[in-house]
């Protein structure tokens, strides 16, 4: 290893250390570094945050207490390993997204078609436990179906789409991370009983940002690569989706209006499949309905509050102005909930983590122009990305 190379490691190593100790002494000892720290906080908490940090990043280290004296013994050479936990919910999520949206389509099939069997009319309301009454009973027909439409194909495409979009957003905010010498955890997949099977992905930070520029390209990152995936997938699906008439459309399908749609999907609809005559609908791929969620997906976690990536991102651009950019978005969450309750979901979570975003470690470095960038074009992908009244479907 050359001593330039040797150099750049101490100053990674270093890097995340700093932050909770002071860097006292460094010197090499066999392929070992041996660092000397001073406590700047609690040392038990300060160990345990550190010790996470330099696991996640790869290093091999042992941390000593010599009478009160701090040593770290470390290995220079990172060796990136993904968490068991981490693989785990990776393939559950698969599983997941590939089962659970076959299941409720067909759950509904099955449901229909008990009630038409039943001779109970199309528009006849039943109750909530009448409706729960039918639901169990066609269970099995529904199990029957779900194994059918999966030895048929089904789900597959939504499944590669699905998790393509999730997977490229995430390892956009890891490689960003990195590169930036920020430690955080490897994505954690979030398997989910709902229409998409998942309730997305997270990763936590486990040390700071340093300054506005690593905030914002880090911020950036993610929805950035996972919005040009979800793109691909949506002009793809929609070059072989069609307009079907209402009144033919079948239960299990996936029917789509442009009402309530963002820009970005209703110009790609039109261009690509027509625009739809009257009592016509969209009857959707797979691909193109994973194209969709992946623009909503994208456009919620570009929402400038707290802790989301637009909380990142306009925090960087602003700082003071984030706060009331976010406060902003949840007073127009709260409105766009009488038309599409979901939004009342999300502006609950804003309630609980926060609106306002923490400072960095040091607010008045500029962010510079190539993050700047990144951070006025993520706020584009948001306008023309954003449905007010998601789930018209």
């Amino acid at each position: 290893m050359s001593q330039t190379e040797q150099n750049n490691k101490i100053n990674t190593i270093s890097r995340l250390l700093e932050d909770l100790f002071e860097v006292g002494a460094i010197y090499e000892q066999a392929d070992h570094l041996v660092i000397n720290l001073s406590n700047r906080f609690d040392k038990e908490t300060s160990i345990k945050l550190v010790s996470d940090r330099l696991e996640l990043a790869g290093y091999t280290f042992k941390i000593s207490d010599n009478n009160g004296e701090l040593y770290i013994r470390i290995d220079p050479k990172a060796r990136l390993k993904i968490p068991t936990i981490n693989i785990v919910l990776f393939l559950v999520t698969l599983l997941t997204v590939y089962v659970v949206p076959v299941l409720y389509l067909q759950s509904e099939v099955a449901y229909y078609s008990y009630r038409w069997n039943a001779g109970i009319l199309p528009g006849e309301d039943l109750s909530a436990w009448e409706s729960l009454k039918i639901t169990i009973v066609s269970f099995p027909d529904t199990m029957v179906r779900t194994l059918d439409a999966l030895a048929h194909g089904a789900g597959i495409q939504f499944t590669l789409a699905m998790i393509s979009i999730l997977f490229v957003h995430e390892m956009g905010h890891f490689v960003a991370s990195r590169r930036r010498k920020i430690i955080t955890s490897w994505p954690y997949f979030i398997p989910a009983p709902n229409i998409i099977g998942t309730f997305g992905a997270i990763i936590k930070a486990k040390s700071p940002f340093w300054n506005r520029r690593d905030l914002i390209e880090v911020g950036a990152a993610g929805p950035i690569a996972g919005w040009l995936v979800a793109i691909a997938w949506l002009w793809y699906g929609l070059s072989r989706s069609v307009l079907l008439p209402q009144d033919v459309a079948r239960v299990g399908d996936y029917p789509f209006y442009l009402y309530g749609e963002s820009l970005l999907m209703r110009l790609s609809a039109i261009t690509i499949v027509g625009q739809p005559p009257a009592n016509f609908e969209y009857l959707l791929t797979e691909a193109a309905f994973a194209g969709w969620v992946g623009l909503l997906v994208t456009a919620i976690n570009l929402l400038p509050i707290g802790q989301l990536d637009g909380g990142h991102i306009i925090y960087g651009l602003g700082r003071r102005w984030q706060y009331y950019f976010g406060m902003a978005a949840m007073g127009a969450l709260l409105v766009m909930g009488y038309y599409s309750p979901i939004w009342w979901v999300f502006a609950a979570f804003g309630l609980i983590f926060g609106v306002k975003h923490p400072p960095t470690l040091n607010d008045y470095k500029k962010p510079g122009g190539v993050a700047t960038g990144m951070g006025i074009l993520a706020l584009i992908v948001l306008v023309i990305s954003f449905t007010p009244i998601p789930f018209g479907l």
